[in-house]
């Protein structure tokens, strides 16, 4: 007579028939976590704090991280030390958060872009105080490059050495000792040693709206390099409010100014106003793209949206019009694998490789597999994961993978996994996705760990109400963003009062359709489980109520037959007697961890399973 012993829970594989799947594995798995092969729930969400009703997006800067207390050096704290961090809010579900790679930076800034905002930046003094609560507008507005604004060369006064041609220019500086570029040079010929007379450096206008204000200017002077070129020096810093300077060059002559700064700010301009997002290069740069705008408005005519810039190493506010590039296609998102960008686009992906943003390697990829959703885009050690029409594509050191393409076809992802709509993060060694259909579309979530075939893919109940799923910077935990306004912790290792947290989901898992060659009776079954580990958290009691420990469903030949809730753990339990039938499947919902389910014809059959 038949038995059946079913342990070593494993995941949904969508490919698979219900029938062809390998025994311990599933048609459906709700808010399972199998990595220990028991049948085992993810630890329920834990409120955070309340957000603005606008907010989309949030970032946690820890207090310990900028001159605070070492014992918390960035690591998640519970709830109740959530004093310990800012909570950065954005309004963009888009907005993408770089740190300054800048050397010595003093004013700790961040760089924001989205493509409501566009490039921006703040310092973590402003936003720990609510100041500038958007951010200053990123980028150095420079001298204009007329002649209203381009210093004059007066009477060069004393002075004996032979004549020389040299050129001036200035700069101004602001409040965070950004630089712009220089206005246009002053030309003249005159003694070396002379005393030059420098009028017309213009002082910084007030701030253009959104930029932050302007501090300094300075004063540059060339001197003819070993190979015919000039190079600019720095001469002096001069009072905003003073427009003349008079450059005795007998104190500071040639030989003593080569050793002062050189001006680099020349090739410098504004990022373009219509970036939308970028990523940060492990070299100190960023990497950019735009987003198309109808030009003229209402024209109906679309430019831009496929292009990259990059920033000066470095020198976050400058942006150099020799570093871009284009893709054939509108480009959708970026993502970051070591020194390499990887670009998603609405056709084939690119990359852009390399240490400096002057010497990179633009490539475009020859696999068609576009990005259906920004938020899809997660960068991962093994490379940028993104959702295509085909599955979820990796671009990785080893090329371009559909690493779904054994768990879910083409048909099956596109009609129940909702690539357009995905929003994913990583998480641990597989991929959260939040579905985001437009209304009235349902948001539904689900985890899939493609590298491991045993977890698969399981879904996820109580989602309907979530905005974004956001990965923290300092520690890889996630955040959930709901619709209530409140964030929350997903999966949290600790409770509230900093204890390990015992909580779990209930789970719901469904085996294979098991097919036998005659018409079977099944007339006894156990569970075994953990009572110990009953969690009777109130979320996801759709699942299974608060109250029950285990439930189970039995089909027979498709109709259900048995619906109970199961008496006790181990030990025999009698299923309806009085059919037979060649097609059975097995339902088992639980608030604490199952180990097994053992089936068999008669309770005396039952002990030998």
């Amino acid at each position: 007579m038949p038995v059946l012993k079913i342990e070593d829970f494993s995941g949904v594989v969508p490919m698979k028939g219900d029938r062809a799947i390998p025994s311990g594995y599933a048609v459906e798995s709700v808010n399972t976590w199998l990595y220990g092969e028991e049948l085992r729930g993810v630890r329920p969400p834990t409120f955070m704090q309340n957000l603005q009703s606008t907010t989309r997006k949030v970032f946690r800067v820890p207090m310990g991280t900028i001159g605070g207390d070492p014992a918390y050096p960035g690591v998640i704290p519970p709830p109740s030390f959530l004093g310990d961090s800012t909570w950065i809010q954005f309004e963009d579900k888009d907005t993408d958060i770089v740190k300054g790679a800048l050397v010595e930076d003093q004013f700790q800034r961040w760089y924001f872009c989205s493509p409501s905002k566009g490039a921006r930046f703040n310092t973590f003094e402003n936003m720990k105080a609510g100041l500038v609560t958007d951010g200053y507008k990123l980028g150095v507005i420079g001298p204009t490059q007329a002649a209203a604004d381009t210093p004059v060369i007066g009477a060069i006064s004393g002075g004996a050495m032979p004549n020389v041609t040299r050129s001036y220019v200035y700069t101004w500086t602001n409040i965070y000792g950004e630089e712009s570029p220089p206005s246009l040079p002053a030309t003249k010929t005159g003694f070396a040693d002379g005393t030059w007379n420098i009028s017309n450096i213009k002082p910084a206008p007030a701030p253009a709206a959104g930029y932050p204000a302007y501090q300094k200017k300075w004063l540059y002077r060339t001197v003819t390099g070993s190979n015919g070129s000039w190079d600019y020096y720095r001469v002096a810093e001069i009072p905003m409010a003073t427009t003349t300077y008079a450059d005795n060059c007998a104190t500071l002559p040639d030989s003593a100014v080569v050793m002062n700064l050189t001006l680099e700010s020349t090739p410098w301009a504004l990022p373009p106003a219509n970036l939308q997002g970028w990523v940060s290069m492990p070299n100190g740069f960023l990497v950019a793209f735009d987003k198309a705008v109808e030009t003229p408005a209402g024209s109906g005519n679309w430019v831009g949206g496929n292009n990259i810039y990059m920033s000066e190493q470095y020198r976050f506010h400058a942006w150099p019009h020799a570093y871009k590039y284009a893709t054939e296609a509108l480009i959708v998102g970026l993502g970051i694998l070591g020194q390499t960008c990887v670009i998603a686009t609405q056709g084939y992906p690119a990359t852009l490789t390399g240490v400096k943003p002057g010497a990179c390697t633009f490539t475009k990829a020859t696999v068609d597999e576009p990005c259906l959703s920004r938020g899809s885009i997660v960068s991962s050690p093994s490379g940028v994961i993104y959702a295509s029409q085909n599955g979820l594509i990796n671009v990785g050191p080893n090329g371009i993978e559909n690493v779904t393409r054994t768990l879910v076809n083409r048909e099956e992802w596109g009609k129940n996994y909702l690539p357009q709509y995905l929003r994913g993060v990583r998480y641990q060694a597989g991929y959260l996705a939040l579905r985001m259909p437009p209304s009235p579309g349902v948001r539904s979530g689900y985890f899939i760990d493609p590298s491991e075939l045993k977890v698969a893919l399981t879904e996820f109940s109580d989602m309907e109400n979530i905005r974004n799923l956001i990965a923290d910077f300092w520690s890889g935990e996630i955040f959930i963003l709901k619709t209530d306004g409140t964030l929350q912790l997903w999966d949290p290792p600790i409770d509230s009062a900093g204890h390990k947290n015992n909580d779990l989901m209930p789970v719901r898992w469904r085996s294979k359709e098991f097919q036998f060659p005659y018409n079977e009776n099944f007339g006894a079954y156990a569970v075994y489980w953990d009572p110990a580990r009953y969690s009777a958290n109130p979320y996801g009691s759709s699942v299974l109520p608060v109250g029950q420990q285990v439930r189970l469903k039995v089909w027979a030949n498709r109709f259900l037959v048995y619906d109970q809730e199961v008496p006790r753990c181990g030990q025999p339990v009698r299923l309806p007697s009085g059919f037979k039938a060649d097609l059975w499947q097995f339902e088992l919902a639980a608030r604490a961890p199952v180990y097994s389910l053992h089936v068999a014809s008669t309770i005396k059959e039952l002990k030998s399973v």
